[in-house]
C-alpha cells in the first residue's frame, strides 16, 4: 500500500494523484458509512480514478499522433532537402564557369537553416531550370531531376499542410479538461480529509486507505523517564 508524504493536494504529481485516486476507489465504500461520507463524495470517490486516467490517457494519445505527424513531417523534409543538395552540387559542378547560371538557379550561398528558407531554395531551382528551358537553354538540368524534386516538395508541403489542418482544438481541450479536473478532485480531497478527520485524527494509521499522509505521532516521554535523564 502507498505511503503519501503530505496531503498538499494542489502540488501532487500526476502519477501521484492517480495513486492517491486509486486506493480510494478500493476503500471508500468501506469507509463511506463508519465516517459519516456524503453519498455525493463517495460516488465521487468511486469514480475518480476511472475519470482520471482517461483524462491522462486523452492527453498522451493527442500527444502521440502529434508527434507521429510531427516524424512524417521530418522525414519528407529530410528526403527532399538532400535530394536538392544532389541538384545543387550537379550544378555548380556542370555549370562552374557560369557565374549567371549559378545566380539564376540560386546556388551560389549556402544552404539556409530554416524550413521555409530551404523550400524557397528548391523552388527557385525548380522555377530556373523551368524558366531557362523556355528560353530555349538546352544546358540545365535533366526534366527527370526536376520532376523528381518537384514531386519530393510537393509531398513534403503537403504533410507541412496537414500538421497545421490537424485539430489543435482537440488536443487543447484535452489538457484543459485534465487541469480542471486535477483542480475539482483537489478540492474533493479536502472535502473528504475534513470529513475523515471529523472522526479520525491525522494520526490515524487507515488515512492511508482514502489517499491521505498520515501526520506522524509525536514522542511522548514518561514524567519518570525525564527525570531519570536529569
Amino acid at each position: 500500500m502507498p505511503i503519501f508524504k503530505d496531503n498538499y493536494f494542489t502540488n501532487d504529481s500526476y502519477s501521484l494523484r492517480l495513486s492517491r485516486l486509486e486506493i480510494l476507489k478500493n476503500y471508500i465504500k468501506y469507509w463511506a458509512k463508519p465516517l459519516s461520507i456524503p453519498e455525493s463524495l463517495t460516488e465521487w470517490g468511486i469514480s475518480a480514478f476511472d475519470k482520471w486516467q482517461e483524462a491522462i490517457k486523452a492527453v498522451k494519445d493527442n500527444k502521440e499522433k502529434n508527434n507521429e505527424i510531427y516524424k512524417a513531417l521530418k522525414e519528407e523534409d529530410d528526403s527532399t532537402f538532400k535530394y536538392y543538395l544532389k541538384c545543387k552540387r550537379l550544378i555548380l559542378s556542370q555549370f562552374s564557369q557560369n557565374e549567371n547560371k549559378l545566380t539564376t538557379y540560386g546556388v551560389t550561398e549556402r544552404f539556409p537553416r530554416n524550413r521555409a528558407d530551404k523550400i524557397k531554395a528548391a523552388e527557385t531551382l525548380i522555377r530556373a531550370n523551368q524558366q531557362m528551358m523556355e528560353r530555349g537553354d538546352s544546358e540545365v538540368l535533366p526534366q527527370e531531376f526536376i520532376s523528381n524534386l518537384k514531386l519530393l516538395l510537393d509531398t513534403s508541403n503537403e504533410a507541412f499542410e496537414k500538421l497545421h489542418s490537424i485539430d489543435q482544438t482537440e488536443s487543447h481541450q484535452a489538457v484543459t479538461k485534465q487541469v480542471e479536473l486535477f483542480k475539482e478532485d483537489s478540492k474533493k480531497l479536502r472535502m473528504l480529509y475534513a470529513w475523515a478527520l471529523m472522526t479520525w485524527s491525522p494520526e490515524e494509521a487507515y488515512l492511508v486507505q482514502l489517499g491521505f499522509a498520515v501526520k506522524p505521532k509525536k514522542f511522548e516521554q514518561k514524567e519518570e523517564e525525564v527525570e531519570e535523564e536529569l
